[in-house]
């Protein structure tokens, strides 16, 4: 069935980007997921929807004719986990707050609101053969199966994070102990570079995970956050489908926000609505 809040549940900090506070507000609704800027006077609610994504440049973006959300990923990541097909996502600014870089104070807020069936189901993403999406040595597939399970492989040059792969049976409680928790991250190398270009204003060592030339700069949560994050982003880019995604055998292999949201759309191209 599809779900919505019993209740609102708010968030309050700073923008990872901005670095400006920021209010999220989640109120319960039956038309979907959408987003409404109340910073801007005659905002229209945005839809997140895979056709409204207007830029995946360090996040996913979303947009209409009257306003845009930037770096939603972590809530639409959360709000999935728990089934949660109709929520109105306020926002008193262009970004959400980041909290601690990951999606469990919104699992928490949301859970404390707490959850109620709509008298109306989720049209399915049905999914009858196997779908494939590569780009250079990025991957992505997707099979039916008989539990949805996602695997992301995560490969990079720097020796500490070489090669991180992991796999989730997706259920809500797996997603909470297993994902919710993992932070965004980046390399010390890079700080500079998003300063320079504004990004990253309100990133830091509660809210990141900042790999060093020899040594990760903060504790780690688990000892393979940087892939359990990438299940995290993959999972609320995928939900763009608007779809209930059936039970699927998922992978991807060095993909990231613009290449989820390529597949999310490939994966709707290829419904089989009958």
């Amino acid at each position: 069935m599809r779900k919505t809040l019993s209740a609102t549940a708010v968030v309050t900090g700073n923008g990872l980007h901005t670095g400006v506070p920021a209010t999220l507000t989640f109120k319960p609704a039956d038309n979907g997921i959408t987003f409404l800027r109340t910073d801007i006077p005659g905002a229209k609610p945005i839809a997140a929807l895979a056709q409204n994504v207007s830029s995946t440049l360090r996040g996913t973006n979303l947009k209409n004719d009257t306003a845009e959300v930037w770096t939603v990923e972590h809530v639409m990541s959360a709000l999935h986990a728990l089934g949660l097909t109709d929520v109105i996502v306020e926002m008193d600014g262009p970004e959400p707050p980041v909290t601690d870089g990951a999606s469990d104070v919104y699992v928490e807020a949301l859970l404390k609101a707490g959850l109620k069936d709509l008298p109306s189901e989720q049209p399915l993403l049905n999914i009858k053969q196997k779908i494939t999406y590569t780009s250079g040595r990025i991957a992505y597939s997707a099979e039916p199966a008989d539990k949805l399970t996602f695997t992301f492989v995560f490969l990079h040059k720097h020796p500490l994070v070489s090669h991180q792969e992991f796999t989730l049976e997706f259920t809500p409680d797996n997603y909470i102990q297993e994902i919710a928790r993992a932070r965004t991250f980046g390399f010390e190398e890079e700080l500079a570079f998003l300063k320079a270009h504004g990004l990253a204003k309100g990133g830091n060592l509660e809210n990141a995970v900042i790999v060093g030339k020899d040594k990760f700069i903060n504790e780690l949560r688990y000892p393979d956050e940087l892939v359990r994050h990438k299940i995290l982003d993959m999972v609320g880019d995928l939900c763009l489908t608007g779809r209930k995604l059936p039970p699927l055998k998922i992978t991807c292999t060095c993909g990231g926000h613009k290449h989820n949201v390529i597949f999310a759309k490939i994966l709707l191209a290829n419904s089989e609505d009958k």
